[in-house]
């Protein structure tokens, strides 16, 4: 184990190398490129043995990723912005495919090079798991889990790393590394298996119109093993908890100063972080708001929010995401996982840090005062962009 100061393009570079990656490849974008630079820094130093494959474009870069995990070794490939857009194609294939594909996504606007989360939100019906983080350590730590959900045989699906681009990748923090050795016995190699039963007949289910077979069934297939990865990702969360000595609440949601709380701030990626001070300023002035860090958005923590109905009075979800004419994409999951509930709380929608819209505790301060004032019964507007 040892410790560096640096930024998150680094950390993620460095999780790809304690991961042993095989195969690489990417294209430059802005604010992704320098883990390009890393990566291919290591490979011609002998740091890291694999094969980084320049691509012409973001497409070119997922097929080349699929062919290498078709043939049996471990990948990785990395984005921004435009370049997700550009790669949504052969995304839809990497995940029917199962294949467990790791991807970074350091986030850049569509409407502009500073950050929000739209580039990723836009692939949701592509079936990747969806992971956000809130800072450089937690970078390095869920490439390396994430190899470990991908390639678990009860999951088979790739993974989307999301961090917001320049806030993280361009800035340097404390970054512990795991010792090569630790992580080598914490996750074997990849192990290339059939997601077919034995008596599986490919000739009948050719592009899911088999005959005899039911058409639809490669995407009931695909969503199940979606809702099912949950359960995997919490084991794995605790495992690499136990062995590195930081895990990330269950490894799909967690909470900070929920105590007795009345209200809680729900926020995603590295606005949790300022959301955590924020907080801390409420509580020293006696109000009652706790923070609910929302990492695992793919598949959503349906069952962790509805237990987070039935205990606080009122929940603002702050997304960095808006679908023009509908709204937040996790506002709008939260909304649906407490429609059954019998008591259902207030649920406040706040768009913030779009275009890289700089948000301060002072602002999540006052996100926090609204939500709770909902939560003591008070009449405030339901939606705010801050």
């Amino acid at each position: 184990m040892s410790f560096e100061v640096m930024v998150g393009n680094k950390a993620t570079a460095t999780a790809v190398k304690l991961a042993r990656v095989q195969v690489a490849s990417a294209f430059p974008v802005t604010p992704q490129t320098t883990i390009t630079e890393y990566l291919s820094e290591m490979v011609a130093n002998g740091e890291l043995d694999a094969e980084f494959v320049n691509a012409e474009g973001e497409l070119s870069t997922q097929v080349i990723v699929q062919s290498a995990a078709h043939a049996g070794v471990r990948t990785f490939v990395c984005t921004s912005g435009p370049g997700q857009l550009y790669m949504h194609h052969p995304m839809h294939t990497t995940s029917s495919r199962r294949l467990p594909v790791v991807m970074a996504t350091v986030h850049r606007s569509n409407k502009g090079m500073q950050p929000d989360h739209t580039d990723l939100m836009s692939q949701l019906w592509t079936g990747w798991i969806q992971w956000y983080v809130e800072n450089n350590q937690e970078a390095l730590d869920t490439v390396l889990m994430a190899y470990r959900v991908a390639e678990d045989e009860r999951v088979r699906l790739p993974i989307a790393v999301g961090y917001d681009g320049y806030v993280l990748s361009y800035t340097a923090e404390p970054v512990e590394i795991p010792a090569q050795e630790t992580v080598d016995d914490w996750l074997p190699p990849y192990k290339q298996a059939s997601i077919f039963p034995e008596d599986f007949d490919l000739a009948q289910s050719a592009r899911g119109f088999g005959r005899g077979r039911d058409p639809q069934q490669g995407w009931i297939t695909h969503h199940e093993a979606v809702l099912g990865a949950k359960p995997v990702i919490k084991e794995i969360n605790e495992s690499y908890g136990k062995v590195f000595g930081r895990k990330y609440g269950n490894g799909l949601t967690e909470t900070y100063k929920t105590d007795g709380a009345k209200a809680v701030i729900v926020a995603m990626g590295s606005m949790a972080g300022t959301a955590r001070a924020a907080i801390d300023v409420l509580q020293e002035n006696g109000k009652k708001v706790g923070l609910v860090k929302l990492k695992c958005f793919q598949p959503f923590p349906t069952e962790d929010f509805q237990e987070y109905g039935k205990k606080f009075d009122a929940i603002g979800m702050i997304d960095r995401n808006v679908l023009p004419g509908h709204g937040g994409a996790a506002f709008t999951q939260i909304r649906n996982a407490l429609y059954d509930l019998d008591d259902r709380p207030k649920v406040l929608q706040f768009h913030a840090g779009l275009s890289g819209k700089e948000v301060r505790v002072a602002h999540l301060v006052k996100v926090g005062e609204k939500i709770l004032k909902a939560a003591m019964g008070e009449k405030v507007s339901l939606v705010e962009w801050v």
